[in-house]
């Protein structure tokens, strides 16, 4: 009886390290998306202020 408790112990320590790992995996993914995502919208609004710029000297 003991021993299935240790089997059951040591299961489910392993499920909260790999549960644990996937919450980092995901966190990290997460914040590099939000990077990417940030730089592509400081990109996008230089271009546009270019043209607005652009546009407004035309006139």
């Amino acid at each position: 009886m003991g021993r299935i408790m240790d089997n059951s112990g040591q299961g489910s320590a392993e499920l909260i390290l790999i549960i644990g790992g996937l919450l980092i995996i995901i966190l990290l993914i997460g914040n590099y998306i939000a990077t990417i995502q940030e730089t592509v919208q400081e990109s996008l609004k230089k271009v546009l202020t270019k043209e607005r710029d652009f546009i407004i000297n035309k006139i």
